[in-house]
């Protein structure tokens, strides 16, 4: 197993040492069974044999809660080890990765499939334990009976095969129901985002639920339960067997000779003793399946591989730069087949440009790709004629996106100069009577359309990056403010060296950019003064 295989490379030590400490804990159960069938009896004293056995047990009992709690602690610290490199891995993998895999699969990898790795390791203990038991249960019955041991094999590998084919059927349905978690995940989504739009027709919500939900739902309900019935056939059909091979050892001692009714007895003890271990491996196994599983669509997602930062590249940006140049980019979504570029733009510092086209044209993709969230195709971007890496755009750029997520800390200095840099921006940006910032934080959330936009830009500014790059940010402003944005805010905004890049639609303002470019079916032209009029207009009736 997969899981198992990383578990072991990284922690071979100490792995050994809780292998080592189980086979104890398998040995000294062992000789309990042998002591309390050939040495209990020969007690002269019953308050002495009482003593020892109790001593006896004690000793099993500490070495047993030793090796299932060391083993449970390494589990514990492998996933806390899993789970923290699995979110910074997520955060740096390319935005178009995560993009393409949907949010309810990647909701299914932090959410269930976390917990089935953590299940898988609560229980690892016991088939690890049943095992160990079971290999020093065997050499100690084929201590007293090997013909007879022989015969237990032998009835053992015919119940454990049978078992074994329950056992695959479960794993095909579990990894059914994994798929269907997904489903899930997504449909809660859905019901969680969508709620006002549901709310308001009831018609989508019927269809919603009855085509989306319930197909996952059902999917999920009926994979589940095949899973626990073949998993619960899997135990019965094992103790049922384990109690019919104390039958045959007893009717073996009895009516063929083969061994005496003591060692009969020290078998059917034994396989009583192992009765409970194996079958707790067996219920343990399924677990470990599911684990295995969500282990392997981790790491399909997410590779066990180092995280690198591109510094070598990121230096090359100089902090006195004064001109970024993108020469023949492209970018290509996989599964839409529509491509932007290739493309050439050029921005000087302190410069403002419009950026306009219709719904649809690569504008949004556009600002993913010009701030080197999305990867080049083809093409390079050059800083001052030096090749700039993607990690070297993104430290140049602050972006407020058309849907914007708001944090609630602003990251600033500790200084009186920023604490009275963000008053101003609270003021200039009109909500210094909505929003105080204590410590770092934002004092509230709960805020309109419109307002949200506001912090969002002012998180950006916070940034102190060089080049604002706002999508479609005046869409929900009130007819006042946009006209503010424009004619006071955004010159504000340049004479404080800031480079601003501008998806817009309201021409009655481009006379406040340097320069206008259209978006048209992925490929990006400069305008003239007319041509971006007419444009915008074009655009605007299109929308």
């Amino acid at each position: 197993m997969q899981l198992l295989k990383t578990i072991l490379r990284q922690h071979t030590l100490a792995f050994i040492a809780i292998i080592l400490l189980n086979l104890l804990s398998a040995g000294l159960g062992i000789a309990i069974i042998s002591w309390i069938n050939h040495g209990l009896l020969g007690e002269h004293s019953l308050a002495l044999g009482i003593s020892k056995m109790l001593g006896l047990l004690i000793l099993l009992l500490a070495t047993t809660l030793g090796a299932q709690w060391s083993l449970t602690t390494l589990g514990h610290q492998f996933i806390w080890r899993k789970r923290s490199a699995m979110v910074w891995q997520m955060m740096n993998t390319p935005i178009a990765t995560l993009e393409a895999k949907g949010e309810g699969e990647l909701l299914a990898l932090l959410g269930p499939d976390i917990r089935n790795i953590t299940l898988a390791f609560v229980r690892l203990p016991e088939l690890i334990q049943g095992i160990l038991l079971s290999l020093v249960a065997i050499g100690y019955l084929g201590y007293l009976s090997v013909p007879v041991l022989l015969i237990t094999i032998a009835w053992l590998i015919a119940t454990f095969t049978l078992g074994y084919k329950m056992v695959s059927k479960v794993y095909q349905h579990i990894a059914q129901v994994r798929d269907y978690e997904s489903d899930l995940q997504s449909s809660f989504q859905v019901v969680i985002q969508g709620r006002k739009e549901l709310a308001l027709n009831p018609a989508r919500a019927r269809h919603f639920y009855e085509t989306h939900y319930q197909t996952a739902a059902l999917g999920y309900k009926q994979n589940i339960v095949k899973a626990d019935s073949y998993h619960l056939s899997a135990i019965n059909w094992s103790n049922i067997m384990m109690l019919g091979l104390i039958g045959v050892i007893f009717l073996l001692a009895e009516t063929q000779g083969w061994i005496s009714m003591t060692v009969a007895t020290s078998f059917s003890l034994t396989i009583l003793f192992l009765r409970t271990p194996l079958l707790q491996a067996i219920g343990a196994y399924p677990t470990l399946l599911s684990g295995e599983l969500a282990f392997k669509k981790i790491n399909e997602l997410l590779p066990n591989t180092p995280l690198q930062d591109d510094d070598t590249e990121t230096a090359n940006v100089n902090d006195n730069w004064q001109q970024l140049r993108w020469e023949a980019i492209t970018w290509q979504y996989p599964e839409k087949g529509f491509q932007v570029g290739p493309l050439s733009m050029t921005v000087t510092r302190g410069e403002t440009i419009f950026i306009i086209g219709a719904n649809g044209s690569g504008k949004s993709t556009l600002s993913l790709l010009l701030t080197g969230l999305y990867p080049m195709a083809q093409g390079r971007a050059y800083c001052d004629d030096q090749s700039v890496s993607s990690k070297g755009l993104m430290s140049l750029f602050s972006v407020v996106f058309t849907k914007p997520y708001l944090f609630d800390t602003v990251f600033l200095e500790p200084s009186e100069a920023d604490h009275e840099l963000a008053t101003e921006w609270l003021a200039r940006l009109q909500l210094d009577n909505t929003i105080t910032i204590n410590h770092h934080q934002l004092s509230t959330l709960s805020l309109s359309a419109g307002q949200s936009k506001r912090v969002a830009l002012l998180l950006a500014m916070a940034e102190k990056r060089d080049i604002l790059f706002l999508d479609e940010w005046a869409a929900e402003q009130d007819p006042q403010f946009r006209r503010y944005f424009y004619r006071e805010l955004l010159p504000w905004l340049k004479q404080l060296g800031k480079t601003l890049l501008i998806i817009s639609h309201d021409d009655d303002y481009f006379d406040v950019a340097d320069r206008v470019y259209e978006m048209q079916q992925g490929h990006l032209r400069l305008l003239s003064a007319e041509e971006s009029r007419q444009a915008a207009r074009a655009v605007i009736s299109q929308s």
